[in-house]
């Protein structure tokens, strides 16, 4: 099982911000303190049978970032200065960040394509709780 527990802090803090009792200490309370083990522990079980059922779980990770970490990483930063800076940065930075923005949106698209592409001959090969 491949799966980065990292991802779990933004949801971490949404359930914590529903489900805990503002009204006692949030770090401390004995009350908050079995609602958080159990909410995270709920969370953990709820995501390590979905990776479970899905041998090739990590796929969808690709697919995600094939097309967000890529973009906000090279382009967006580059269309950002081009939006900013366009009109009086020099010719070789404005050529630079577009060449960024050209490049790395096509590696955008064709890994884009390529991770669903192998989720497809994926769902093909196998299927649920199978043993990789």
């Amino acid at each position: 099982m491949r799966v980065n527990r990292m991802f779990a802090a933004p949801i971490h803090e949404a359930l914590d911000t529903k489900f805990l009792r503002p009204d006692k200490s949030l770090l401390y309370s004995r009350e908050n303190l079995k609602r958080r083990f159990l909410l995270r522990a709920l969370l953990f079980a709820g995501s390590t049978l979905v990776t479970a059922a899905f041998p090739f779980m990590s796929d969808f990770v690709d697919l995600f970032g094939s097309f967000t970490l890529t973009t906000l990483t090279f382009v967006f930063p580059s269309m950002i200065f081009i939006k900013v800076e366009g009109k009086t940065a020099r010719i070789e930075k404005k050529v630079w960040h577009w060449a960024n923005i050209v490049v790395f949106s096509l590696l955008g698209v064709a890994t884009t394509v390529s991770a669903l592409r192998l989720i497809v001959n994926n769902v093909q090969n196998y299927h649920f709780f199978a043993d990789t």
